[in-house]
């Protein structure tokens, strides 16, 4: 008699042993799971895993990760839009500015490299990674009237993509006197440095300028080479 009691009883704590763990797990994933919508984590990596926020002085604009490394996170942006500040700050996730420093001009394009120490603001952007790029055959290649994506809302950390058409690879604007890519779509004041993606989230490139009704990009892999110039040089 004595047996069949204690194999109820214990019967009964492995129950409530196991569904005690049950609950646990399932509080961690839901704290998990909001932390991640928090910043976007369950989201498509480019939609703000490679981007951020960008305030220098009075001016606001976008920036894409270019490279993450242990120590530090080094952001791509437009010239225009800091050369005339040495220390910036980004916002990473909708989680808090954080100071960053101006450690590149580009020669001759619009283009400048902010660094974020990870030491000073790990918790901020821990989650950031830098994208894929498009390769320069792939990018010359890209079929006009494609699909691009961009942001559509720099302030929105959820990044609500938009959809706009390719239109040349290869376009000299007199006004930036180099040549860009262009694209078809509505780009508000204030995106200079956001990212164009294609439909498999490769960078297409960097939105500097922009009318009504076209955008211009410097080329995703022009960005990227002579980064890995400075980086050498370094």
């Amino acid at each position: 008699m004595k047996k069949g009691s204690d194999f109820v009883k214990n019967l009964i704590l492995c129950i409530i042993s196991f569904m005690s763990i049950i609950v646990v797990f399932a509080v961690g994933m839901i704290f998990i799971k909001d932390a991640a919508d928090e910043i976007g984590l369950l989201e498509k990596g480019y939609r703000n895993l490679c981007q951020v926020n960008v305030y220098a002085g009075i001016k606001n604009g976008r920036g894409i990760v270019i490279d993450a490394t242990e120590d530090y996170i080094d952001i791509v942006t437009s010239k225009h839009l800091v050369s005339e500040e040495n220390k910036v700050s980004i916002e990473f996730g909708n989680k808090g500015k954080v100071d960053a420093e101006v450690v590149y001009y580009y020669l001759d394009t619009d283009a400048a490299i902010i660094r974020v120490m990870r030491e000073d603001s790990d918790f901020y952007i821990k989650g950031a990674k830098a994208p894929e790029i498009m390769s320069k055959s792939d990018y010359e290649s890209l079929p006009l009237s494609r699909s691009v994506y961009y942001s559509k809302d720099i302030y929105d950390v959820s990044l609500d993509v938009a959809e706009g058409k390719w239109l040349s690879s290869d376009e000299f604007v007199y006004e930036l006197s180099e040549d860009v890519g262009l694209f078809m779509g509505d780009v508000l004041p204030g995106m200079s440095g956001e990212g164009l993606f294609d439909g498999e989230d490769r960078l297409i490139g960097m939105i500097i300028a922009a009318n009504e009704t076209e955008g211009a990009v410097i080329p995703a892999y022009e960005l990227r080479n002579e980064y890995m110039n400075f980086k050498i040089a370094e």
